[in-house]
């Protein structure tokens, strides 16, 4: 058995991106599964039905595989959602130094892969709701279904002819509001 080093953020920080993408949780490096064409195709319907959404009433960014870097000091972790929305008062400054990301997305959308370890993905979908991002959809292309998860709250699954609209957070605007 090889011993593998552990990381700290900032040497996962200053290694070259990646492809597909890894990912950095307690000091281990996590190579997120290998997307194949269905996975790109959903990933970018995704990012275009947002983008007609958000961008006339210039609500923020949604944009594909961005590396986002939060938790607590002492925990934070790297993450690339497939999907993420950041509203427009949590975006600032030169866009160049936005990467990483150093907040919390406002929504990250993750598409199940078949290969996906589930242990470290259930992993991931609780670290965003304890650490920032106030809603998470989780894809499963296979069943054709969406699992919405938000903080202090129960997760409920959409089938197909149901209406994904981000629920009570889109109805409030919660989601596109600055957190209090």
């Amino acid at each position: 058995m090889v011993a593998t080093r552990r990381l700290s953020l900032d040497e996962w920080l200053a290694q070259p991106e990646t492809e597909p993408a890894s990912e950095y949780a307690c000091g281990e490096v996590l190579q997120k599964p290998m997307p194949n064409l269905p996975h790109a195709l959903l990933a970018g319907l995704f990012v275009r039905l947002l983008y007609t959404y958000i961008h006339p009433m210039k609500l923020g960014v949604v944009v594909p595989d961005l590396r986002c870097v939060f938790g607590p000091p002492s925990g934070s972790r790297g993450y690339v959602p497939d999907v993420a929305f950041i509203s427009r008062p949590r975006l600032h400054g030169d866009a160049r130094a936005l990467v990483p990301f150093r907040q919390a997305p406002d929504l990250a959308i993750e598409l199940l892969s078949p290969d996906q370890a589930m242990g470290r993905f259930t992993d991931k979908i609780h670290f965003y709701l304890r650490h920032g991002v106030r809603l998470v959809w989780v894809v499963d292309p296979r069943a054709e279904t969406v699992t919405v998860h938000q903080p202090h709250a129960d997760p409920f699954t959409l089938t197909t002819g149901e209406t994904l609209d981000g629920g009570p957070a889109s109805a409030s605007r919660s989601l596109i509001s600055s957190p209090n």
